[in-house]
């Protein structure tokens, strides 16, 4: 009998003792809303909102991921792309006009690259830099239109160097005059010069030019023999009055 009534009270106890709750923060939490009277609809579209909002950031980070190698790759390589064609080009120009130069003038190539970047004695390092550069930039910028145009006229066109006069120019030549002497190639040449020359500033003679004194000057001129013309329009001939120098026996 006693054993019953002990038996009994421990039941008794353990029922009428809280129980704990094993389950997780999320289900109590959900648990407390459908105890307080939250409609299902509501929470399932609660889950729905939260599960989008972290696929859309995790799909943004990936996205953004994706595309910094890219950029950190196209960024990169462009400029060595560059700089790789624009040094092909260079190379390629000088190559063209050094053959094209040695074929026309029958002259080695190794002898045409040492006329141009010898630097001769008396000639100040500053111009012979100034040289090199204006040559560069006529063979990869001038050349290759002027060529082309010139060769339309029956014409090929020459870089030129003046050491003794400080300058440089470009030269025109007929492409038939080119097995003449220079003597004859000089004759029918068109000269574009920019380089010290002197000009006299006296008294304009009978033959229509100025006497000395002279000065020095450096300008751009032509010079087309053919013409007659030498450093024009510096040097030019003026119109004579006649009634200034009559005829002689007059």
């Amino acid at each position: 009998m006693n054993k019953k009534l002990i038996f009994s009270s421990v039941v008794i106890g353990l029922w009428s003792t809280p129980t704990h709750s094993f389950t997780s923060p999320s289900l109590s939490k959900r648990s407390s809303m459908i105890q307080r009277g939250a409609p299902a609809w509501k929470n399932q579209q609660h889950q729905q909102i939260t599960s989008g909002s972290h696929d859309n950031t995790r799909g943004k980070r990936h996205s953004m991921l994706q595309s910094i190698p890219t950029s950190i790759i196209h960024n990169s390589l462009i400029p060595q792309n560059r700089t790789l064609a624009i040094t092909i080009y260079f190379l390629l120009m000088n190559i063209i006009y050094i053959l094209r130069r040695s074929h026309i003038r029958n002259m080695p190539k190794r002898k045409l690259l040492q006329i141009r970047l010898t630097r001769e004695d008396g000639v100040k390092p500053i111009l012979y830099i100034i040289n090199i550069i204006a040559w560069q930039l006529f063979v990869n910028f001038v050349f290759p239109l002027l060529e082309l145009i010139s060769r339309m006229f029956g014409h090929v066109s020459f870089y030129y160097f003046y050491p003794n006069a400080g300058g440089f120019g470009i030269i025109f030549e007929p492409l038939s005059a080119q097995s003449f002497s220079m003597s004859k190639r000089t004759k029918s040449q068109i000269r574009c010069d920019w380089h010290r020359f002197s000009v006299n500033t006296g008294d304009i003679g009978r033959d229509g030019y100025r006497h000395p004194p002279s000065v020095e000057r450096n300008w751009p001129h032509f010079d087309i023999p053919r013409k007659g013309w030498k450093h024009w329009p510096w040097r030019r001939k003026h119109e004579v009055d006649r009634d200034r120098y009559p005829r002689k026996g007059t």
